[in-house]
């Protein structure tokens, strides 16, 4: 009877590896691409930081070194604001980055109305591996399926008009932004998509002989690389369950067809994304990143995609005189991210501990769960006040609920020493381009591996992970003090960083990504 549920297993396992990939790999037959006007770029990207921050990355190189393309950008309000400031960067002689308001809900919002509510921190977090499947597999059918079907129809007409009046040469889409992708690909318009993550996130079902089940480790598991053998059952599981789930997604029958029936003749799925004709370019960097066998013949490693503005010291020099009075710990776990009692009380405690412990300084970027509470008083007020006032006081702590310059820039300054984020690929990459060493805080899916890869590559430390996503002050101040105590693990892991970041900045990603666009660009008519 084990032989025989073994001899199925093996059989399912090859069956869906083999699918996965045909689906994901197989070329999609058409006529050849529409190119519009010259040297003219549009991007079309949700705004969700953590999606946009490689296009917004990109443009931006393109305004400073390829001054003659004329850059335009589709995208929801709230990202306004930032490419305001890319425009007011541009190098001498490019034109102001053109911006196309996209009316309708984001991806963030349309989870929301899927909800019917608002959601916070504590509707997407979980644990990892197999305690945190059930949750994970929820969530992502939620973002896969991404807008409702008339919500989605709507964008896609607003994009349509925009791709009409723009006529781009080329178009630069995200991995996630559906109606885009169904706008773009209805119109046959030669395409480009930049993705913040890497191989081993999206191609991991190329990979040969089943390897995604037995020697890559799931996405949301946080199990090492290569799988351990006693781990393999468990990484089949998760696997298993993970694809199930995309392949089931609930409403999405209901919802393709109500598209096809209002004029999307082939309404983009998840499995249909990659293109074998559409350049795919990733911020992969193959030092900082999980080693793989096959790469798309269409798709280009750069390198860490990260925003810099401007110095640091310009953008915000009183700040950067601070950072220069000792070596800095900046904790920064994203835009998304807010501090509930539990997760402020814990890091409060770890930073009494670790100034205890060190000579270091710590730059803190809180916010509390609402807008309204982003100073630590106002939002939890005696206990915590009572345990890190001293340290304020001290000059040896600093809290800030928003940080002027950019965190690349912050990052490149050389007074920072350690960089606590919470393991996106954006906050990950950012560290590896500047050579700085992490403590990963992960809570959901890919963070979990980003906080691995960090501890596998010895340039970082996944900070508690016995009870993430959970955290406590003595597991956060010991996952720090493995970083800045001077201690031999210490300086491994900075020597290590600072070699990685070498490497990522002999051709920063943001510039090889902007070239490939340009001369894309450059295919269109006069």
């Amino acid at each position: 009877m084990r032989n025989k549920l073994f001899v199925l297993g093996s059989v399912l396992i090859a069956g869906i590896a083999l699918f996965w990939s045909r689906y994901w790999s197989v070329p999609l037959p058409r006529e050849p691409f529409i190119i519009g006007k010259n040297n003219t770029v549009l991007f079309i990207v949700d705004d969700h930081h953590g999606l946009s921050n490689v296009h917004v990355a990109t443009a931006h190189a393109l305004l400073e070194r390829h001054p003659h393309i004329k850059v335009h950008f589709a995208s929801f309000a709230p990202l306004a604001p930032k490419l305001q400031r890319v425009s007011a960067h541009k190098s001498a002689g490019a034109s102001d980055l053109v911006f196309h308001q996209i009316d309708g809900p984001s991806l963030g919002d349309a989870v929301e109305l899927t909800m019917g509510r608002k959601i916070t921190i504590a509707d997407f977090i979980h644990p990892p591996g197999i305690r945190g499947i059930a949750k994970m597999c929820g969530d992502m059918q939620m973002y896969v399926s991404g807008w409702p079907a008339e919500e989605h129809l709507k964008i896609y007409h607003q994009l349509n008009d925009i791709m009409d009046a723009v006529d781009p040469a080329v178009v630069v889409l995200d991995s996630i932004f559906r109606p885009a992708t169904d706008a773009t690909r209805g119109q046959n318009r030669l395409h480009a998509i930049i993705t913040p993550n890497t191989l081993v996130d999206n191609f991991i079902g190329d990979q040969p002989y089943g390897k995604m089940f037995w020697k890559y480790p799931a996405m949301g598991s946080g199990i090492p690389y290569p799988v351990p053998w006693s781990r393999i059952p468990e990484n089949i599981y998760l696997n298993i369950r993970f694809i199930y789930s995309i392949l089931r997604m609930p409403a999405m029958r209901e919802k393709e067809a109500y598209l096809r029936a209002n004029g999307i003749k082939n309404p983009t799925n998840f499995l249909k994304l990659h293109d074998t004709q559409v350049p795919w370019i990733t911020q992969t960097l193959a030092e900082a990143a999980r080693p793989v066998d096959f790469v798309p013949a269409n798709v280009t490693c750069t390198g860490p995609i990260t925003l810099r503005l401007a110095t640091a010291e310009e953008q915000d020099p009183e700040l950067v005189t601070w950072l220069s009075r000792a070596p800095t710990v900046l904790i920064n776990l994203g835009s998304a991210f807010r501090y509930g009692r539990e997760f402020a009380l814990a890091m409060s405690g770890a930073i009494a501990q670790v100034l205890e412990a060190t000579d270091v300084q710590i730059l803190w970027k809180f916010r509390g769960m609402v807008e309204e509470e982003s100073d630590i008083d106002v939002a939890y007020g005696g206990e915590i006040k009572a345990l890190i006032q001293p340290l304020i006081d001290s000059g040896r702590l600093r809290v800030e609920s928003w940080l002027a310059a950019d965190p690349t820039a912050l990052l490149e300054s050389g007074h920072i020493i350690a960089s606590v984020h919470h393991g996106g690929a954006g906050c990950y990459h950012e560290a590896v381009a500047t050579g700085v060493p992490a403590m990963v805080l992960p809570g959901w899916v890919d963070l979990y591996n980003f906080a691995q890869l960090a501890e596998d590559l010895g340039i970082g430390v996944w900070g508690c992970p016995e009870t993430s996503p959970h955290w406590n002050a003595d597991c956060l101040s010991k996952g720090l003090l493995r970083l800045v105590d001077g201690g031999k693990e210490s300086l491994a892991i900075q020597a290590e960083a600072k070699r990685i970041g070498e490497i990522a900045q002999k051709n920063p990603g943001r510039y090889v990504a902007a070239s490939m666009i340009a001369e894309l660009a450059g295919s269109g008519k006069e």
